[in-house]
This record gives C-alpha cells, structure tokens and sequence, in this order.
C-alpha cells in the first residue's frame, strides 16, 4: 500500500469510527433535543460579558484540562467494571443502541466537546493579535467576526461545562442498571 493509501484509508477508518460514535449518541436529533445543549445557549447569554472581551480563553485552557482528565478516568474506571455487568448492558435491543453504547457515547460526546473547547480556545488565542494600517471596514469586520466566533467558541465551553451533569447522571443511571444486575444475579442463586 502506498503513502497515499494508507492516508486515504485513515481518513476511511476515522470517518468510520465517527459515524458510529454519532450514531450511537443519535445523531443531530439527540443533540439538538438536548436540554443541555438549551442551558449552555442561555447560560452563553447570560456570560456576556465573559466572552464579549478578549482573553475568555484563558478560563477555557485553565479549567477544561483537569475536568477531561477526570472525564476519562470516570470512563476507564466504568469500562473497568465487572464484565459480566459490561456484556449485560451491551445486550442487543432490537435495531436500537444498547444501554452500554448509550452510555459510552455519551462520556465520548462528553470528551469530544471538552476537547473541542480546548481547541477553540487555543485558536482563537493564538489568532487573537492586532495589524495596523488597513482600512477602517476590515477593523469593523474583524470586531463583528471575533465576537460571533467568541460567541461559538464561549457556548461549546458552556455546552461541555453543563454537559457535566449529563456524564453525572449517566454514572448515576448505570449504578441503577449495576444494582438491576446484582438483584437479578442474587434472585438466581
């Protein structure tokens, strides 16, 4: 396989993997019928003034870091769990995603949008800088463009701050589905 190839075919199995992440999630339909998704919107307003000036993003690069590093080890210690309640949960269900994909993807969901703060914040910072000398509309436009960019940048912040709660009670959902398992193994004995 060429260089070339090989490229193409990561670019397939990312692609790949992606698809099935959001599938699992449920696509657009779940992410636009989020109650999370309207809280950090409104929550974005409400900030104004936090990302209306230059230098949110410090708070971003400040506090995101720790919380995905707890996000993940919330995740390996779930995926660390006693396998039989694993192979309980990744049951089939009749065309639909099961309990055990459901809660994956969301701490996936969860990771992605921390990361994608991340990322926003370290490319608006490092192309946040002032050019002398151009005309007076490019200044107007470049204030406009930075604040509609903010804007984004601060809401995924706040989407993956709220979504907090999601990843919470979805840890709180699966002790409710682990203490279902005990009891049924416990009625068998």
């Amino acid at each position: 396989m060429t260089g070339f190839g090989k490229i193409r075919a990561d670019f397939k199995g990312v692609r790949s993997i992606w698809s099935k992440y959001w599938s699992a999630y449920g696509g657009t339909a779940a992410l636009f019928s989020s109650t999370y998704f309207y809280i950090a919107l409104i929550l974005t307003v409400v900030n104004f003034g936090a990302w209306y000036h230059s230098g949110w993003w410090d708070l971003v690069l400040a506090t995101v870091p720790t919380i995905l590093g707890f996000t993940l080890a919330g995740l390996a210690v779930f995926l660390g769990m006693d396998s039989g309640f694993c192979r309980f949960l990744a049951g089939e269900v009749e065309g639909k995603t099961s309990p055990f994909m459901q809660l994956v993807s969301a701490f996936v969901h969860f990771i992605l949008t921390q990361c994608f703060a991340v990322i926003i914040a370290l490319t608006v910072k490092s192309a946040f800088f002032q050019v002398g000398g151009l005309p007076e509309y490019y200044y107007d436009v470049v204030y406009v463009l930075n604040r509609v960019v903010w804007f984004v940048g601060y809401f995924v912040y706040m989407y993956s701050m709220v979504q907090t709660f999601s990843a919470v009670f979805a840890i709180f959902r699966a002790t409710r589905w682990y203490e279902l398992y005990i009891n049924k193994g416990e009625n068998r004995s």
